[in-house]
């Protein structure tokens, strides 16, 4: 039986895998806009959030000053701690989550060099978070919820996809829509 679960695993990591190739893709990368995909098996749920770091604290740079520094750990604890996608009962709690802030390494490897990167030339930087949720009685749910219409405020449209045992299906939300209608 545990090996039907990981088969079960396949399609959505593949739908999580088309969502990394698109964040990796210089064109698909558009202030207001963010990409969420995740996989059910059972209890578990497997999330994968893509945005322009815009979207997220509100500039693509390097932090320059102590509100920007703010901003970005604000931002990675919320992450860290908030389930991104969630029941109506709010039974969701996060076991793992990794947060990537691409850009960010680069920029502060770059930190004290003396000749001048400007603002690496309109570069972008984007974050990119995983998280592993369990949320009992998630199998059973038609409709999920998500924080990130309402807490992200640059945030306009949420391309959202999904798989697993209960359906397959995609949709998009605008600002402030929570609900995600499993049986579209």
């Amino acid at each position: 039986m545990k090996r039907s679960g990981y088969r079960l695993l396949l399609l959505p990591l593949s739908l999580l895998a088309g969502a990394a190739a698109a964040s990796e893709n210089p064109g698909a990368h558009q202030h207001g806009h963010a990409e969420l995909s995740f996989a059910v098996d059972g209890n578990k749920v497997e999330v994968m959030f893509v945005s322009p770091a815009y979207n997220v604290v509100g500039f693509e740079h390097e932090a320059r000053t102590e509100a920007h520094t703010r901003a970005l750990k604000e931002a990675n604890d919320w992450f860290t701690g908030t389930p991104l996608i969630d029941t109506p009962d709010s039974t969701c709690t996060v076991i793992s989550s990794e947060v990537h802030h691409s850009g960010a390494e680069q920029e502060q490897h770059h930190e004290g060099n003396e000749h001048d990167h400007g603002d690496h030339g309109g570069g972008h930087s984007a974050y990119e978070v995983i998280q592993t949720l369990e949320c009992p009685g998630v199998q059973d749910a038609s409709t999920l919820t998500t924080p990130l219409t309402t807490r992200l405020e640059r945030l306009e449209h949420l391309d959202v996809q999904w798989a697993g045992a209960m359906a397959q299906g995609a949709t998009r939300l605008e600002h402030g829509e929570q609900a995600i209608e499993l049986g579209q």
